[in-house]
């Protein structure tokens, strides 16, 4: 009788045992399903837009290169990471790696452009000046591709390629436009395509649009000038408490641990924080003044 009662026992184990195999296959299974799912998700929609970003900057690289690397330092560092200091942190370095490259082309597109919208003036006089001096517009682009500084020289030099191939040069500066992703490309169109269309001293009109674009950069510069004080102390408020509240807490951390322990404490927390980014947001609506 005990022989078959621990034989009994030892098959209900087994049994145990196998079901739990079976449970903690399947869950592997389809956590690893989902993360194969997100991963793909992730890596099209870092194709899409790193594709664009290069684009817009100009740069002659493959997006597959960029994820390789990526993937690359998030292999090397965040378990290095792991190792030296915490999980939370570890994790928080990895998602800073996975989207830094969107965000450092999104900074890079913002500067080619700012320089851009400050070339165009002197661009938009010598291409009247060419014009004046009996060359169409196609050569006068020439000479802005010639004798223009980056990334200005550039950005014509793709424009006059692109008419080059086949396509019609109102196209190519709509390309132009959505690279740059700002309005005064939109006016250099404006003024283009209805001299082509319907006819109109297109040199003047040019000349005074680079006037224009003079004193908008000149009340522009004045505008962040003044605004410049707003901004810094904006990001002074919102971000010197969590300074204070990192030294009180290395002062008394038995009493700031309070806020992350006990319910009245996490709620006064998400009011601080709610209040502080509504400050940030109500700041930042106000110095940001558009032209």
């Amino acid at each position: 009788m005990e022989t078959v009662l621990s034989i009994l026992q030892g098959n209900s184990q087994i049994v145990s045992f196998a079901l739990i195999a079976i449970a903690f296959f399947c869950v592997a299974w389809v956590l690893t399903n989902i993360g194969r799912q997100l991963f793909s998700l992730y890596q099209r929609n870092f194709y899409q837009q790193v594709d664009k970003g290069l684009r817009d900057v100009v740069v002659m690289m493959e997006p597959g290169q960029i994820f390789t690397v990526t993937l690359i330092t998030v292999i090397i560092i965040v378990p290095l990471v792991f190792w030296l200091t915490n999980v939370v942190l570890a994790i928080t370095l990895a998602v800073v790696v996975f989207v830094a490259p969107s965000f450092v082309l999104k900074v890079m597109k913002k500067r080619r452009s700012d320089e851009f919208v400050d070339q165009l003036p002197d661009a938009l006089s010598s291409i009247a000046s060419s014009l004046r001096s009996g060359l169409n517009l196609v050569k006068a682009f020439q000479q802005v591709a010639k004798n223009q500084p980056q990334p200005l020289a550039q950005e014509f030099t793709q424009v006059l390629v692109e008419y080059r191939v086949g396509s019609d040069l109102s196209e190519s500066l709509d390309a132009l436009s959505d690279r740059i992703g700002r309005d005064d490309l939109l006016l250099m169109n404006s003024a283009i395509k209805i001299s082509r269309t319907v006819g109109g001293n297109l040199a003047d009109t040019l000349e005074v649009l680079s006037r224009t674009l003079r004193e908008k950069s000149k009340v522009e510069g004045k505008i962040r000038a003044l605004t410049s004080m707003g901004k810094a102390q904006g990001t002074l408020a919102t971000f010197f408490p969590v300074f204070i509240g990192y030294v009180f807490y290395k002062i008394e951390p038995e009493a700031m641990s309070m806020l992350f322990t006990t319910n009245l404490g996490l709620i006064w927390l998400a009011v601080m924080i709610t209040m502080s980014i509504m400050a940030f947001l109500m700041i930042q609506k106000i110095v940001n003044v558009d032209v």
